[in-house]
Parts: C-alpha cells; structure tokens; sequence
C-alpha cells in the first residue's frame, strides 16, 4: 500500500525543468538607392476600346504618385501614347513632371486620360525609342536609370521583336539601369472584368521578363495594390524580404533605421509563410538607403506557422 503523500512527491521529482535553448535569429538589409535618378516613361494605348482603363488608372493615380512625391528620388515623370501614325509621334504629353511639380497627383490623372483617337496599329516599342531617343528630344536625362511602363489592352505592332526593342532602347543608355514593366492583358488567353477587356500582351510581357520587371493584369480588380506595386518597382525599392529562417511569429521584432514597425496590414509589417517573406506596405517600405532588421526565435516546429497577410 502506497503511503498517502508519496505519489505527489514522486510525481514533482520526476517533472524536473532542464529548460528549452531558443535560436535567436537577427537579420538585416539595407534598401537599394537610385542616386543618379530614374525616368519613368508611360507608354498608353490611346485607341478606342482604352478609354475605360484610362479613366480607372487616373482614378487611382495617387497610389502611384504618393509613393514617387513621398521617397527621396529625383525622378522624371512622362507619358507617351502608342500611336506612331500622327504628328505628336513618340513625343511626351504636355509635360515631363518632377518633384517640384505642383499638384503632382492631380497633373499625371490628367495626363493618363489621352482619350481612344489614336491609332488601332499600337506600335508601343516604337512610342518608347522613339520619346527616350536625344535625336528626337530625348525624355529625361543621359545619366539616369531608365524605367518604361506598359498601359494597354493589345499587343505590340511595332517591327522590332521584344529582344531587339530591349537592346536598343539600353543602347541610348549604356551604363543606365533599365526595366519593362507591362500592365497587359493576361497570358496565354487575354482577360476580362467590369472595368476592362484585354487581348493576350505577349510581346510586351516578354519584354518585361528580359529586364527583371514587373508584369500586372490591365483586367486587375485592385488598382491601387497594382499602382503601388508598380511605383516601388521602378524607385527600386524593395518591399518583399526573405527570411533564413522560419519565425516564432509571437518574438518577431522588427524596425527601420531602429524605429519599431508594428505587425498591421496597412503601413506595417505582415508575414507570407508561403515565401517565408516578410512583406512592408505603405510608409513601413524602408526608405532608399535605410536598414530594415528583424529580431525572432526560430520556430521550434510545433504548431503551424500563421500567415498574417490577407
């Protein structure tokens, strides 16, 4: 017969403590930075069937603007229509738009909304040559980085393919940084919504992926995620970053130049357990130039790892 009291006493001196050792993990990066300025060309389709899209991107400009008015780049800004048939070939509508541009929201919406005049013969490779080419004007300036963005719902005409377009607008800048970007209809089929109807932009897309650029639906439901997708983009800021481990989500600390970022969707932290990213927004982006750390446990694996995005 057990003694009463025993049990319990046995049972705490088999439960002794030897404790867990966590890994701490501690990481860092630092933001690119595009000292020698960047030129943003916006080559838009002005043809009949792009009038809706025109007044859904001016709708949703300052997505795009607040992020190029808020970051310490100089920049230029500037718009050039597809059409290569009329007398306004490949030349910069109204005009090229700085820092100091008044209004500079209110101005690039104005801009973006060409109309659907233009030619249905959309020759969007030649538009870009042709506005970033000194011999006819030259857009922006020699030393900068060059970044182009594709607005349209049709493909391109022009005679150049997308290997011989890229090479020769890097020819104009040697030394430049360049990207393609294409906001097309998706491949293989094109795409559809309420607001747009698109034909398959497969030569601009290929542009795109000869450069690193960014690739978006023309048909996409949030173009403002969109906008500022493409803004971060051709800043060269980054706003996706790959963790080497997997986080403790619970110890994740993380902070730009030492200011603490919070955990938040909107201006703030989230974490994609599908990359093992951790992803920014808004005025959390770390500025060209800054030092983003992050300060977790390692996951010890147990449990599962909680994705925080939506």
């Amino acid at each position: 017969m057990t003694k009463p009291g025993l049990l319990p006493a046995l049972l705490l001196t088999g439960c002794v403590d030897y404790g867990v050792t966590r890994h701490v993990e501690q990481e860092s990066w630092v933001q690119p930075s595009r000292e020698q300025g960047v030129d943003v060309l916006w080559v838009i389709d002005d043809s009949a069937s792009m009038y809706e899209e025109q007044v859904q991107l001016a709708a949703h400009a300052v997505s795009f603007v607040s992020y190029l008015s808020t970051v310490a780049v100089d920049f230029r800004l500037g718009i050039v229509t597809t059409d290569m048939d009329g007398e306004a070939a490949g030349q910069i509508m109204g005009q090229e738009l700085d820092p100091d541009t008044p209004l500079l929201s209110d101005r690039f919406a104005e801009l973006t909304v060409l109309g659907g005049e233009g030619s249905r013969d959309e020759r969007g490779f030649d538009a870009a040559l042709a506005a970033f080419d000194p011999a006819q004007g030259g857009f922006g300036r020699p030393e900068a980085d060059m970044e182009v963005v594709f607005f349209t719902d049709e493909d391109d005409h022009s005679d150049l393919d997308a290997a011989a377009f890229v090479d020769a607008l890097q020819a104009l800048r040697p030394d430049a940084a360049l990207g393609v970007n294409a906001i097309v209809g998706d491949l293989p089929e094109g795409c559809a919504s309420l607001l747009a109807a698109a034909d398959p932009g497969a030569r601009y897309v290929e542009a795109q992926a000869l450069t690193g650029g960014l690739r978006e639906s023309i048909c996409a439901a949030d173009y403002d995620g969109m906008l500022r997708r493409v803004a971060l983009k051709v800043l060269g800021m980054e706003n996706r970053f790959a963790l080497r481990a997997l986080p403790e989500l619970s110890s994740m600390e993380v902070a730009v130049d030492g200011v603490i970022i919070h955990p938040r969707e909107r201006h703030g932290w989230t974490y994609d357990a599908g990359y093992n990213m951790l992803v920014l927004d808004g005025y959390a982006v770390p500025p060209p130039g800054s030092e983003l750390t992050a300060r977790y446990y390692e996951w010890a694996g147990t449990g599962s790892l909680e994705d925080t995005g939506l």
